[in-house]
């Protein structure tokens, strides 16, 4: 199950609007690749070992192609291309690359299979609230501690809260 946060923030294209709930993925955990591996020829007479030569073969590769500046695909994962920016100049005969590129990205552009595949079947779970640098494990105790001041299982406390925001969370 896919886990959230909430967490206020203002909205992007409206610096100056008021801050709203929005949810924030959790990573549960991060894999490396030996275990993806596993995983993924569990039921196949590949050895896990040799799905792992394999991945890394094909990131040699992307390396290489991306490097060319050729987008490569992914089969039905997706494609990767890069991205970057650069810094001005007024005269086109001024514009040096060796110095002037920066922020590069590897844009990652999943299929639509692989998309549908990740939505058919996922579910959320809300995994807390964020507030003041504080993670609340509900809305409950986020709610609570805004209107007595105590910390879930501090057993009580006098200290006030910072804003209100009660009104911001449904249950």
């Amino acid at each position: 199950m896919a886990k959230f946060k909430l967490m206020k923030r203002k909205k992007l294209q409206d610096g100056d609007g008021p801050e709203v709930w929005h949810a924030i993925p959790v990573v549960a955990s991060r894999l490396d690749a030996r275990t993806v591996c596993r995983a993924a020829m569990r039921n196949t007479t590949i050895a896990p070992a040799e799905a792992e030569l394999v991945l890394s073969l094909l990131c040699d590769g992307i390396v290489h192609e991306l490097q060319l500046g050729n987008s490569v695909q992914l089969g039905s994962l997706g494609w990767m291309r890069l991205s970057f920016s650069s810094e001005g100049v007024t005269d086109v005969n001024r514009f040096d690359a060796a110095s002037m590129m920066k922020n590069v990205k590897l844009v990652f552009t999943p299929s639509k299979e692989l998309l549908e595949d990740i939505k058919d079947g996922l579910a959320f779970e809300n995994a807390g609230v964020v507030s003041g640098g504080f993670t609340f494990p509900d809305a409950k105790s986020f709610l609570h501690y805004r209107a007595t001041g105590a910390l879930p299982g501090a057993g009580g406390g006098s200290a006030a809260p910072a804003d209100d925001d009660s009104q911001a969370i449904n249950h």
